[in-house]
C-alpha cells in the first residue's frame, strides 16, 4: 500500500441472487487508530474486489467478508505497511472555505477542460485524448458515465454501464456491465497517473437511451454500484448532474441522491450540482463547492459571501467556430472569461468546438476529445503557471476605503455623514434608495476586483476596457514592483518601482491587460 494511492484486492466467490450491485461484501480497514467500513462490488465471471484509499502512512489492517464459492460465507485478513506518497501525488482534493487544497495541505487551483462523452469513444479516441491531456495544461477534466446524444454526438457506444432490460429505453440496473466499468477505470486511473482531477457527471438530459428516465430507485442502485467501485480514486469528484434542472427529478430528490453520496463516500471527495437556468443550492450540507453554467464573473463575490465555499464556473462557454453561440467565442474571449472569473475569486473551465464542417462526423474536443486544436489553451497554461508561482492562494481584496461600501446600511450612514462624496455624491444617495437587487447589481459593476495574498502580491485584470490608466489602491507602508501583463501576448513588463498606496499604472489602450504588483520590500 502507498498513501493516497488505490488499493484493490480481488475474491473469487459466488453470486447468490439477481442483484449484482448490493452484493454481500464488506471489509474494514484499520489505520492510525481509525476503521474506515467499505462495501465491496462484483466485477464479472464470479468475482469481487474491495477498495481502499489510505489517507495516512503505518500499519494497515484489514478483514473482508464475502460470499465464497460454496455460497458460504469466507473471510480474508491481512495487514500491509502504508508507505508515503510518492513525490507529487498529494491526495484527494477537499475544500476549505473559498479554496481548494489537496489532502496533505498543498493548495489546488483548478484550471479544467471538457470532454463529455470520452468513455462511450472508440478505444483509439480515448488513447488519443488521453495522449493530448498528458501534454495539455488542464488538471481537471469534465465527462459523463452515460453517453451523450446531442449534436456531433449521435452515435451509438459500444457499451452501456448496464444490461438492456425488458422493454425499449429500460436498463437492468443491477446487472453493471463489467466491460464499461473497467473502461471507466482505466480512464480515471490514466487521468490520475497524469495529474488530472475527474470531475464525473453522474446524469443529464440529453440522452436517447432511457438513463435520463431512471427511477429513483433505479438512480439509487446505480449510484450505490458507483461509490462502491469508484470512491477509492483519489482524483475523483462527484458532480451530480449536467444541467440538472433539464431533468425530471424534483429539488428534494435531488438532495436525496446527495445525501445517498455523502453517506456512502467514506472518503468525502467533492459534490456539486450544476445548472442549465435554475442555480442549485448551494448551501445543501452535501455540496462542497459552487458549480454553474455562467460567465457572469461579477456575481463571483456574491456567492463566495453567501455560501462561503469555492466557486467554479464549469461551462463559461467554448472556444470555437459551431453555429451556437455557446460554442463560437473567439480564443481572446475564451482566455478573457478564464482571467476575469479568476480575478474575481473564481475557477473557470474550458471546452473547445470547432469543426471543419456541419455534419455529425465531426470530432469536437468538447464532447469527443481527441487533439486540442485552439489557441487558448497555451494562454490559460500562462495564467496557470502565474497562479501557481503565487507564494500562496489568492482570495478577493477588500480595501478598508473601497469606493462602495459592502452594504446598503453602510452606504446609508455614509450618506448621512458630512464626508466628502457621501451626503453630496448623488451616485450614493440613488444608490441608498435602491432595492436590494439593485443595489447589488450596481456594487457588482462598480467594483474593480483585486486579488492579493496578504500584503505580498495583488493582481487585478481590466478585461474588456481599453483605458491608458489603471487604477489600484496599494498598502502605504509597503514598495511594490508593478508589473504589466498582456494576456494574449503572455508578456509581463515592469512598469513601476517602488510603488505604495493609490497608484495610476500606464497601459497601453488595449484589451486583455492585467496588472500585478510584488512586494520588495
Amino acid at each position: 500500500m502507498k498513501q493516497y494511492e488505490l488499493f484493490q484486492i480481488r475474491m473469487t466467490g459466488s453470486v447468490m441472487s439477481e442483484d449484482y450491485v448490493n452484493v454481500p461484501v464488506k471489509a474494514e480497514f484499520t489505520l492510525g487508530g481509525k476503521t474506515t467500513e467499505v462495501k465491496g462490488f462484483y466485477i464479472g465471471e464470479n468475482t469481487f474486489a474491495v477498495r481502499f484509499l489510505p489517507m495516512e502512512t503505518g500499519l494497515c489492517t484489514y478483514r473482508i467478508e464475502f460470499p465464497g464459492q460454496d455460497g458460504q460465507v469466507e473471510n480474508i485478513t491481512g495487514r500491509e505497511e502504508v508507505l508515503p506518497a510518492e513525490p507529487g501525488v498529494h491526495g484527494p482534493v477537499q475544500a476549505k472555505g473559498v479554496s481548494f487544497f489537496y489532502a496533505d495541505g498543498s493548495r489546488y487551483l483548478p484550471f479544467g477542460t471538457t470532454v463529455y462523452a470520452l468513455p462511450a469513444q472508440p478505444a483509439e479516441r480515448i488513447e488519443e485524448t488521453l495522449e493530448t491531456l498528458e501534454k495539455a495544461p488542464f488538471n481537471k477534466l469534465r465527462l459523463c458515465v452515460f453517453s451523450k446524444y446531442f449534436d456531433f454526438n449521435r452515435e451509438e457506444p459500444e457499451l452501456f454501464p448496464f444490461e438492456r432490460g425488458e422493454g425499449e429505453r429500460k436498463w437492468n440496473v443491477r446487472r453493471p456491465c463489467p466491460a464499461f466499468w473497467d473502461r471507466l477505470d482505466g480512464i480515471l486511473s490514466r487521468l490520475n497517473d497524469t495529474g488530472i482531477e475527474a470531475d464525473l457527471i453522474l446524469f443529464h438530459p440529453y440522452d436517447c437511451w432511457g438513463f435520463a428516465e431512471l427511477s429513483v430507485e433505479e438512480a439509487k442502485t446505480y449510484l450505490e454500484y458507483a461509490v462502491r467501485r469508484l470512491s477509492a480514486y483519489p482524483n475523483l469528484w462527484w458532480s451530480l448532474a449536467n444541467e440538472y434542472d433539464q431533468m425530471e427529478y424534483t429539488e428534494d430528490e435531488w438532495k436525496e441522491f446527495a445525501a445517498f453520496i455523502r453517506e456512502r463516500d467514506v472518503y468525502g471527495h467533492l459534490l456539486s450540482n450544476h445548472n442549465f437556468v435554475r442555480l442549485w443550492d448551494f448551501s445543501d450540507v452535501s455540496t462542497t463547492h459552487c458549480c454553474m453554467q455562467s460567465a457572469e464573473a461579477v456575481k463571483i463575490p456574491g456567492l463566495l459571501k453567501k455560501y462561503k465555499k469555492p466557486v467554479v464556473y464549469d461551462e463559461v462557454g467554448y472556444e470555437g467556430n459551431i453555429p451556437y453561440n455557446w460554442g463560437n467565442l473567439s480564443a481572446f474571449e475564451e482566455v478573457n472569461r478564464f482571467w476575469k472569473i479568476f480575478c474575481y475569486g473564481g475557477y473557470a473551465t474550458h471546452g473547445e468546438t470547432y469543426m471543419e464542417k456541419m455534419d455529425e462526423s465531426q470530432v469536437l474536443w468538447w464532447g469527443k476529445g481527441g487533439t486540442l486544436k485552439g489557441e487558448s489553451p497555451v494562454r490559460i497554461a500562462f495564467l496557470k503557471e502565474l497562479a501557481y508561482s503565487m507564494p500562496g492562494t489568492l482570495t478577493l481584496y477588500e480595501p478598508e476605503n473601497r469606493a462602495i461600501p459592502d452594504t446598503q446600511e453602510e452606504l446609508r450612514r455614509l450618506a448621512e455623514t458630512d464626508t466628502e462624496g457621501g451626503s453630496d455624491n448623488p451616485i450614493i444617495r440613488c444608490m441608498c434608495r435602491m432595492t436590494p437587487e439593485e443595489f447589488e447589481h450596481m456594487k457588482e459593476y462598480m467594483t474593480q476586483p483585486v486579488l492579493h495574498y496578504e500584503d505580498e502580491v495583488f493582481l487585478t485584470y481590466f478585461g474588456d476596457a481599453c483605458t491608458i490608466c489603471g487604477m489600484l489602491d496599494l498598502p502605504e507602508d509597503g514598495k511594490y514592483r508593478i508589473d504589466v501583463i498582456d494576456v494574449w501576448e503572455m508578456t509581463r513588463k515592469t512598469v513601476m518601482e517602488e510603488a505604495g498606496g493609490p497608484v495610476q499604472v500606464p497601459l497601453p489602450g488595449k484589451p486583455g491587460m492585467a496588472v500585478l504588483a510584488v512586494k520588495t520590500e
